[in-house]
């Protein structure tokens, strides 16, 4: 799917608004309004990761230009960006955007420097935080911690992770799970919760870190609300780092594996996609979530088992998640 193509399916420049990709039943917001609350998300960008040709700038370029185009409430990238160092280009190309504007902390992202540097470059205040748009609560989480041989949890920094076994990678720490679980409880509306590492779908299961505790602290968090009549569930996690396209639930809550806006991972290497991969998230007043996300093609040519595995897109796919009696269904036409 083309930009164009993509930009149409959501109802830009007079086209008919369409739900495309995945539809999903999440709890409705009380207060939003009556309007529905669009971002834009971008991951795995890894500016410069291939030297310092600049190149990762058009597709952030054209990621920033068809969220001005369809006016997004706000566009976040979920890790992996860029170091800092020679990054002025790229920073500027994200500014262009003059809504809202949100970070993920990613591994790569402190290959060169530490969280600090990266976060003073780009203006994040907190490595892990919440905010509300519409009616509905976002949490953005830091996976980026390694755990020592002796039991201590440390900051990624500089590289200090690629010395490391996957067991001590992705951990989040205690802070911040105290702060999770703490947030998670005083939610009131539906929670959207990013990430980079993620806690389902991949298939590196030697380098998930704590997912367990975080899991547990969504499964706690949604049975408290549930047996309270609350509305504060956590709904669905966006995540990145994996280099793929997936998708599925897990006790009621939907994960969003999302693709790489560069490259695949193979056996020989990285295979760099056309174009740039990124997705649009529209949450309705009616509580659906839809997703729609952009495709492209292997630039290079590329071996049949690459494609199968690793087919270059965020998926456009429809899945039904709910009983079509608890689906939200609209008056009829009068």
């Amino acid at each position: 799917m083309t930009r164009r193509e993509l930009l149409k399916s959501l109802g830009v420049a007079g086209a008919a608004p369409a739900l495309f990709g995945g539809t999903f039943a999440i709890p409705a917001s009380a207060d939003g309004g009556g309007k529905p609350v669009r971002f834009g998300v971008i991951s795995d960008l890894h500016h410069q990761q291939f030297g310092d040709k600049q190149v990762e700038i058009a597709r952030l370029r054209e990621f920033v230009d068809a969220a001005a185009e369809m006016n997004v409430d706000f566009v976040i990238q979920c890790g992996d960006l860029c170091p800092p160092l020679k990054s002025d280009p790229l920073l500027a190309e994200w500014n262009r955007f003059k809504g809202p504007k949100y970070h993920v902390l990613g591994n790569h992202d402190m290959d060169h420097g530490s969280k600090k540097e990266f976060m003073a470059f780009w203006g994040m205040e907190q490595r892990h935080y919440a905010f509300d748009v519409g009616g509905y609560h976002f949490v953005v989480m830091d996976r980026n911690c390694v755990k020592k041989a002796d039991g201590t949890i440390v900051d990624y920094d500089r590289g200090n992770w690629y010395r490391l076994p996957a067991s001590s990678k992705s951990f989040s720490d205690a802070e911040q799970l105290d702060w999770l679980k703490k947030d998670l409880a005083k939610a009131t509306n539906p929670v959207i919760v990013f990430m980079h590492q993620p806690v389902y779908l991949t298939d590196d299961l030697n380098e998930m870190g704590n997912w367990r505790e975080i899991l547990e602290a969504f499964d706690t968090a949604n049975y408290n609300a549930t047996k309270s009549g609350g509305r504060g569930k956590v709904a669905a996690v966006f995540m990145g780092h994996d280099h793929d396209d997936r998708y599925g639930t897990r006790n009621g809550v939907h994960y969003f594996l999302l693709n790489s806006a560069t490259y695949a991972y193979t056996s020989k290497g990285a295979d760099f996609y056309r174009d740039s991969l990124y997705a649009f998230v529209t949450l309705s007043p009616d509580g659906s979530l839809s997703l729609a996300g952009k495709s492209s093609a292997h630039r290079d040519k590329a071996s049949d088992a690459v494609k199968a595995r690793i087919p270059p897109r965020i998926s456009d796919q429809t899945v039904q998640v709910a009983p079509k009696s608890e689906k939200y269904s609209r008056p009829p036409l009068k």
